[in-house]
């Protein structure tokens, strides 16, 4: 017998999904109870897509997004499942639509930006030296009274005006800091409303939005403007529309209780994705790429936000990141070495491996810096100084083929030196050349964890004996495994080995005898 709740009817059943929280909440709540509330939640009229993704229902966009392939494909699904989706595969469902909206918006700009920066270019070959001057200096000083004045739709319009009729170009200082420019019209005007969620209305918004596009298209050097941030230097344009996107907050003011005006934040991230197409169009971009990178990953926070911004904060990254590798043609000097090595200390603090994983695979900067011997010790010290360093270290060792700098002398030596066994473990058994590798006195890694190392050290030495060391190599003092642990300063190894039945005394010579290896195997796996 149907419960009351189920006679109700679609539309007020929409009305009380309306009230039940945002839409993936809402997901959770009444997804896969039956096939009839299915059908009503991804039902276009209650708009929980595109409410998920901030979507104005009134924007035209939003008719196309639900006819695209993963709108479609989405509801199929959601559709289709009888039985309660689980909240991994649920994510990964809203997950997809935010990395399909922000490609989106990022191919229709690179539309918008060469079609803009065409006609703009066109309009302004048109002019003569003499009207060049006049419409800049107009321009000039239409932007200049936004400083004093309380900014209106007209004077908008009449910037946007200027740019896009007359083919205006503003030009600012970039260092002057008493100068109004680009990176204090879009602090005062834009950035300020980030923490207010009574703040101005959308249209104005988007209208200022849609204003300092434009005048961005009338000069891509403005994104290089810098406004006064009271540390240590002033920041660029960039820096600010990162610190908005990733830190959630306007750089001059940290309210209490951080609330997002979610109009102003899809904004930001519009505008981002604006300038980013811009700056494409510039010759050579790998400074910024790699600057704007390092910028971004100094204010990864942990996995703590609400998914819709996780997923933007990840796709913006990978934008990023894609850059980095279409651009990249010199290798970092010590300065970024030393910034990236803060980097990814930070990153493992935060516990993103997701992030450090991301460079690790497509960077080959980063990929270079592991591989260089000269940041392997700090790098092993990051890596085993942590829980989360270990996790993403064993992350690390399970890929196949291991990378170059796993399978080094260096790094097995070191490890040694720590007595990190089951790294030692774990890369030995991939890579068993290592095992006769020497040091520069002749060591290989059994005469070495004998002779460099102290403390506890018979299961590694059981270990490197059952995997094949050569009991009777000789360093560079003639002395092999037997000589190393009848030292004097061995005499506690030589009894664990004895207690550990590892090695023995042979009753008739009195001579040191390794086991067989068999039960050496056999005592390990146990």
């Amino acid at each position: 017998m149907p419960s009351i709740f189920e006679t109700l009817s679609d539309e007020v059943l929409m009305t009380i999904f309306r009230y039940s929280g945002d839409a993936y909440t809402i997901f959770r709540i009444f997804h896969g109870l039956n096939q009839r509330l299915n059908c009503i939640l991804i039902d276009r009229c209650l708009h929980l897509f595109t409410d998920f993704l901030y979507i104005d229902t009134h924007d035209p966009a939003s008719a196309d997004y639900y006819k695209s392939d993963v709108f479609q494909n989405l509801s199929y699904q959601l559709s289709r499942t009888h039985s309660t989706i689980n909240e991994q595969e649920l994510r990964q469902c809203f997950q997809s639509l935010v990395t399909f909206h922000i490609k989106e918006q990022f191919t229709r700009l690179e539309t918008q930006v060469q079609s803009r920066l065409i006609t703009f270019q066109a309009i302004r070959q048109q002019l003569s030296d003499v009207e060049i001057i006049d419409i800049d200096n107009q321009l000039r000083n239409a932007f200049f009274d936004l400083r004093d004045n309380v900014i209106t739709i007209k004077s908008i319009k009449q910037i946007e005006s200027l740019v896009l009729t007359r083919a205006g170009c503003l030009k600012c200082a970039n260092h002057e800091l008493n100068q109004f420019n680009i990176a204090q019209a879009l602090n005062r005007l834009l950035l300020c409303h980030l923490n207010n969620i009574h703040s101005v209305k959308r249209p104005l918004i988007q209208s200022i939005t849609h204003m300092l596009k434009t005048l961005i298209i009338s000069n891509i050097d403005l994104l290089m403007n810098r406004d006064n941030t009271e540390v240590e230097e002033s920041a660029t344009v960039w820096y600010f529309l990162f610190y908005s996107i990733y830190q959630l907050q306007y750089w001059y003011y940290t309210p209490p209780d951080i609330c997002i005006n979610m109009k102003c934040y899809q904004a930001v991230i519009h505008l981002l994705l604006f300038a980013i197409q811009c700056q494409k169009q510039v010759t050579n971009n790998e400074n910024w790429a790699r600057q704007s990178l390092f910028d971004v990953l100094l204010m990864i926070p942990a996995n703590q936000n609400e998914l819709f911004i996780q997923s933007v904060q990840w796709e913006i990254l990978k934008i990023l990141v894609t850059e980095n590798v279409l651009t990249a043609m010199t290798p970092w000097n010590e300065d970024q070495i030393n910034q990236f090595r803060l980097i990814f200390s930070n990153l493992l603090e935060r516990n993103r491996l997701d992030v450090i994983l991301l460079l690790y695979h497509n960077l080959e900067n980063v990929r270079d810096y592991f591989d260089n011997p000269n940041h392997m010790y700090q790098n092993v010290n990051i890596l085993t100084g942590s829980s989360t360093g270990r996790e993403l270290f064993k992350i690390f060792t399970d890929e196949k083929p291991l990378k170059t700098w796993l399978t080094s002398k260096d790094l097995i030596f070191l490890l040694l030196k720590k007595k990190e066994r089951k790294l030692i473990e774990k890369i030995l058994r991939s890579s068993s050349f290592l095992i006769h590798q020497v040091d520069e006195h002749g060591n290989d890694p059994l005469l070495y964890i004998c002779l460099k190392v102290r403390g506890c050290r018979h299961r590694i030495i059981q270990f490197l004996i059952s995997i094949g060391c050569d009991l009777q190599r000789r360093n560079l003092n003639g002395e092999h495994f037997i000589d190393t642990i009848q030292l004097r300063r061995n005499r506690s190894l030589l009894k664990d080995l004895l207690d550990n039945e590892i090695v023995k005394i042979d009753d008739v010579s009195g001579d040191i005898q390794v086991v067989a290896t068999t039960q050496r195997e056999s005592s390990i796996e146990n």
